[in-house]
């Protein structure tokens, strides 16, 4: 079995998994439509993760074929048998239920599919492609190279336990994206240099300047159609950086980040590979 996976299969797995990660994020509606459409996309990840599977094995594909049919394809070829059947058989007969029939999936059944689904990712990417779950990095979905290598370093970084060069990167990678989408969105207009005799009035000025860029900021998030409360959250994880005009830094911790979970962590990165994704499509 080769391990060589040619760039489009690649890119195709990266795919499936950025569902499965959209899929999650879902589920933290908590409301019976959020679970369901959790439900379909789970359906849809789990299937392009299956056909990714079979081309890199050159596993022969029916024009019609049913979703279950991944067991039976990889049995006739020959190669070891596929796992977590059990689970991905459920997580379909919740699908047809919901898609043919209307009927609403359990959110606690859809919950414990997820953590299956996940185990069959792992499982699947290890036995026939050779890769682990976490070397299949969403940051190649970010066209940006300099953005791209800044959060593929933070991932490098956050596994050898350098959580705060991790969070620096991560910072660092967002002022790099959001300098590519100058001149493409509403900018706050610049608070006036004040001569001196006018100072006095600055810290009545000030605070208007600050308005208008938060409102500016909140205005292009919700047209690129990212939840500001989000972006907002990632600026109070993520150190603060003060940037010069010669586009040097200065880097100020606001917290300790040894409590950093790898799911915190991942989270960040979806945010900045979603926020990735809208800004190229602008």
């Amino acid at each position: 079995m080769s391990a060589t996976i040619l760039p489009d299969i690649r890119r195709r797995i990266v795919n499936a998994k950025w569902i499965l990660e959209r899929a999650a994020r879902m589920q933290d509606e908590c409301t019976d439509m959020g679970f369901a459409v959790s439900l379909l996309l789970m359906h849809d990840a789990a299937e392009m993760l299956m056909l990714a599977v079979l081309d890199h094995l050159q596993v022969p594909v029916k024009k019609k074929r049913e979703f279950m049919d991944f067991w039976p394809d990889l049995k006739q070829a020959g190669h070891p048998e596929a796992p977590d059947r059990l689970p991905l058989e459920s997580l379909n007969k919740l699908r047809v239920g919901f898609k043919h029939n209307g009927n609403l999936p359990h959110p606690k059944e859809v919950r414990n599919l997820m953590a299956r689904l996940r185990g069959f990712f792992e499982n699947a990417l290890e036995v026939y492609c050779q890769l682990s779950y976490a070397d299949v990095s969403l940051a190649d979905l970010v066209q940006y190279e300099n953005v791209r290598t800044l959060l593929l370093n933070a991932q490098k970084q956050f596994s050898s336990g350098d959580k705060q060069g991790a969070m620096m990167s991560l910072g660092e990678a967002l002022h790099r994206l959001e300098q590519h989408q100058e001149r493409k969105f509403l900018y706050a207009p610049r608070m006036p240099h004040l001569p001196t005799e006018m100072r006095q009035f600055e810290r009545h000025i000030e605070p208007v300047y600050s308005f208008l860029r938060d409102s500016a900021t909140t205005t292009n998030l919700l047209i690129l159609g990212i939840d500001p409360r989000q972006y907002t959250k990632f600026l109070r994880q993520t150190p603060l950086i003060q940037w010069s005009a010669a586009d040097t830094s200065t880097v100020i911790h606001r917290r300790t980040y040894e409590s950093d979970t790898e799911e915190m962590f991942s989270e960040m990165v979806d945010f900045l590979v979603d926020y990735s994704i809208k800004i190229q499509e602008a």
